[in-house]
């Protein structure tokens, strides 16, 4: 790694303002280090100072302090481990104007990752460590968590870029969120006049929002992230499931929906709702809900295999599956959303052999479809025309709702295959969807044509030349979708790693993309990703940043710990 001098010695080149301009960056105020966190208030809530209860809280539930010392600083670290969870502190930061706000954290809660129990080394930090609120933010802010934690063999510190803010008057509140807290140090960089000016025409300007993020729901740890961290970032939209039948149906209305509405619309970004095609009719145990109709009393509603084999998903050949998913798309629409549409990627099999399917089949073609290969050009046309039509009904649908309410056009936003082929033996009729105006919004995701399922996903990229071939000199946004995090033993690999954040994306701006999208948090598992998947959109900036990347994030290592010293050498370095 290269060695610097200044302010921004150490830290991400995307994290400056100017980029690599040295010129018009030093204001004259010096960088602040707070590092002893003992000062936070209030003082008692210390372990070993005064015992009385705070708020009804026992005394055991306690922050403790512990001495620490680095080659750069020393101080007192905050520290609470999961299952004691302390109350709420505050920590003064007694300075004025804009400053970067970095916050020196380490990781914990290795023990819970079962993989690797006899080297902690290789695996992540599992804690997803403190919550953070400034002075004047709507709510706490908690993409805390560090890639190294308290058991390795080289403990530390690692910084955590959090905003950039005028602190004028503020101070920062820590809350634990019942994973094990180790916080050493805040550090403030100073903004100059010229460094606040770009922040603030970003802030002003929509040319960078680019990125598309999607979860199955926002309640909890989701809709915590949504506010104040993602407010001056590049996203652009936020796709949530549409899983819960109950509440869709419900007079009050689909409240996850509605907050992500309102929360999205808060920080400049459209909201997007995408159904599952099969979820309700499946045996998946996810949602409580995922059967409103009895397989039992209906079995002329599921898709047929070809030796008439009943499968878990209904039959979008069946009029009474076309008339309940088109509720459940007029339900959604009625709460104003911007976008609505499929996660064909969750529901392929949407049409088979089943009598309703074939019925006419062999009138036209002369042929009987059990005969035919599954590949069949003629079969794979048929099953396409019944998987379209329905999609013209619901693009109808989301129109006359639109219309009824005064809303602006609901978009459609779909979630398909990877790659020509593998749309194309689901029959997902792509081409015709976009030349008919039955997808707005289109985020392949990286599934090929092989004979297994997980193995199709993950391990392959996104055809982004095709897919940018096919929405060219249309009003069709192409989002290729990524999946990058991989926390502990999971159905995917590590798809994109943190190292190619930048050129996976400089390529995909290059062959077509419009942005880029992210399945189930891809990209915010720890600070140190979501600092760079959350600054994709920048494609103008993306080869500077290629060219002085180090794609690991600060750290500093103990010297000592609680007075005793740590080993810099210890038994297994190297390997």
């Amino acid at each position: 790694m290269k060695q610097e001098k200044g302010k921004w010695a150490g830290f991400p080149i995307y994290n400056r303002p100017l980029g690599k301009t040295t010129e018009g960056i030093d204001d004259g105020r010096p960088v602040v280090m707070i590092t002893d966190l003992s000062v936070c208030a209030p003082s008692r809530l210390i372990a070993g100072g005064n015992s009385e209860e705070h708020d009804g809280a026992p005394a055991a539930a306690q922050w403790g302090i512990v001495d620490y010392t680095t080659d750069k600083f020393f101080g007192k670290m905050r520290t609470a481990h999961r299952t004691s969870p302390a109350p709420d502190v505050t920590l003064p930061l007694n300075v004025e104007g804009w400053y970067a706000v970095y916050v020196w954290i380490m990781g914990g809660d290795v023990d819970q990752e079962g993989l690797y129990p006899f080297d902690f080394d290789c695996v992540y930090s599992q804690s997803s460590g403190p919550l953070l609120h400034l002075t004047g933010d709507e709510q706490f802010s908690g993409l805390f968590r560090t890639l190294s934690h308290d058991r390795m063999m080289w403990p530390g510190f690692e910084a955590c870029f959090w905003r950039y803010e005028d602190l004028t008057d503020k101070s920062i509140t820590i809350r634990h969120q019942g994973s094990t807290v180790h916080i050493g140090a805040v550090q403030l960089i100073p903004l100059s006049p010229a460094e606040v000016e770009v922040i603030k025409e970003e802030r002003s300007s929509r040319t960078n929002k680019r990125l598309i993020l999607k979860s199955d729901e926002f309640t909890g740890r989701p809709k915590q992230l949504s506010v104040d961290q993602l407010r001056h970032s590049d996203v652009s939209a936020w796709i949530v499931g549409c899983e819960e039948t109950d509440e869709l149906f419900s007079s009050e209305g689909p409240q996850d929906i509605l907050a992500l509405r309102e929360t999205m619309h808060s920080i400049g970004a459209e909201a997007y709702v995408c159904d599952r095609p099969s979820l309700w009719s499946s045996a998946l145990f996810h949602w409580e809900d995922r059967k409103p109709f009895d397989f039992e009393t209906h079995p002329e509603w599921h898709c047929r295999d070809r030796d008439g084999t009943p499968t878990h998903t209904a039959s979008y050949a069946v009029p009474e599956v076309v008339d309940y998913m088109l509720e459940r798309a007029r339900a959604v629409a009625e709460t104003g959303i911007d976008g609505f549409g499929y996660f064909f990627n969750r529901g392929p099999g949407m049409v088979l052999f089943e009598p309703a399917a074939m019925k006419g089949f062999e009138e036209e073609h002369g042929v009987d479809p059990l005969t035919l290969d599954e590949r069949d050009d003629r079969l794979l046309d048929w099953r396409a025309d019944i998987i379209t039509e329905f999609l013209r009904k619901v693009r109808s649908t989301l129109d006359n709702v639109a219309e009824k309410r005064g809303l602006n056009r609901i978009k459609m936003v779909h979630v398909v295959l990877g790659d020509e082929a593998a749309n194309r033996v689901y029959s997902f009729d792509v081409p015709r969807w976009i030349k008919e105006g039955l997808v707005d919004v289109l985020c392949p995701y990286p599934w090929t044509d092989y004979q297994d399922r997980w193995l199709a996903q993950g391990f392959v990229e996104v055809d982004v030349k095709y897919f940018a071939g096919l929405v060219k000199d249309t009003d069709v946004a192409l989002y290729p979708m990524w999946l990058t995090g991989r926390w502990r033993r999971h159905w995917t690999p590590e798809h994109v790693q943190m190292k190619d954040y930048f050129t996976k994306a400089m390529q995909q701006y290059a062959d077509g993309a419009d942005g880029i999208s992210a399945w189930d948090f891809g990209g915010l598992h720890a600070a140190f990703c979501a600092d760079r998947w959350l600054r994709l959109g920048h494609k103008d900036k993306l080869a500077e940043w290629i060219e002085s990347d180090f794609p690991l994030p600060p750290k500093v290592q103990f010297r000592t710990l609680g007075g005793k010293r740590v080993d810099r050498f210890p038994e297994g370095t190297g390997g």
